[in-house]
């Protein structure tokens, strides 16, 4: 076995699912759940897989970590930051500290920066999730088959090779990439999506006739603002941790913009049918 205790900072939809992934695979892990929300904790102590509890532990306080091989903090990307802090004095050497966040260069830094020596930090960011977060959403195999991204420094590479085994063996496909490219990359293909649906969300259900306008809600809005509903807290965190990419990525977005209502305003058909035809071609491609 990989790790033998493993603590889970955060039982939300990430921490959650997470454990329940754990204990089917690993039934001899011992597991320790911190959460900051007595109902949280109350709602844990009745996970079951196969008949049996998940966690050995739950406990409001991080110190319930200590002994923990294994370390994985589950809170949105700002209180990683400050919990990598906090849990430096009950963490020992050999321990290995992971998280799942969303962007990794701030997180990096701060882990560098908070964790004693002999302690390992793998920064980890699986792809996968939902709209709805909380534990009461939490459910087994929502890592299978999504990316891993795993960020690992220099005189780490040991942790992040047994990490990388761990998350195979929830179904989940480990990939190494650099803290910085794992950032750039995000911003255009999730941090963007996500900040363009919540404007679109407002914007149209913001309008004065929207009992009207809901009428006309179709598949196509509800598919493209379906993430618009995801938690606040963790989407503001990200924005903040990776706002020069996010800023870019809106830059290129709002020209993109311009050139279809460029196009729209003018009736220029050959450019109109250019642009249908090459988003048209590019995400068709997506599922070969």
């Amino acid at each position: 076995m990989t790790f033998t205790h493993c603590g889970i900072v955060g039982l939300g939809l990430l921490g959650g699912s997470l454990v329940i992934d754990l204990r089917h695979e690993f039934p001899q892990m011992r597991l320790t759940g911190i959460a900051r929300r007595r109902q949280t904790l109350e709602d844990a102590a009745g996970l079951r897989v196969d008949d049996m509890p998940v966690f050995t532990h739950l406990s409001r306080e991080l110190g319930a970590i200590k002994g923990a091989d294994l370390v994985v903090l589950c809170t949105p990307v700002q209180t990683v930051i400050q919990q990598l802090a906090g849990i430096a004095t009950f963490v020992s050497p050999g321990t290995v500290v992971t998280d799942v966040g969303s962007t990794k260069r701030m997180v990096m830094n701060a882990a560098a920066t908070a964790l004693p020596p002999g302690v390992f930090f793998v920064g980890g960011h699986p792809m996968a999730g939902s709209d709805r977060a909380g534990l009461s959403h939490a459910r087994a195999g929502l890592y299978r088959n999504a990316t891993w991204a795993l960020c690992a420094p220099e005189g780490a590479q040991e942790a992040a090779d047994r990490v990388a085994a761990l998350v195979e063996e929830i179904g989940a496909r480990p990939l190494r990439i650099d803290a910085d490219l794992h950032d750039r990359l995000v911003a255009l293909t999730s941090h963007l999506p996500h900040v363009t649906a919540c404007a679109l969300a407002a914007l149209v259900l913001g309008d004065s006739q929207t009992e009207l306008i809901r009428a006309f809600i179709a598949g196509g809005f509800r598919d493209t603002t379906r993430v618009a509903a995801a938690n606040t807290a963790m989407w503001r965190d990200i924005c903040l941790t990776n706002r020069d990419n996010i800023a870019r990525e809106l830059t290129e977005m709002i020209a993109a913009l311009e050139q279809w209502r460029d196009a729209i305003r003018a009736g220029d058909v050959p450019h109109l049918e250019a642009l249908l035809s090459r988003a048209h071609t590019l995400r068709e491609d997506l599922n070969r």
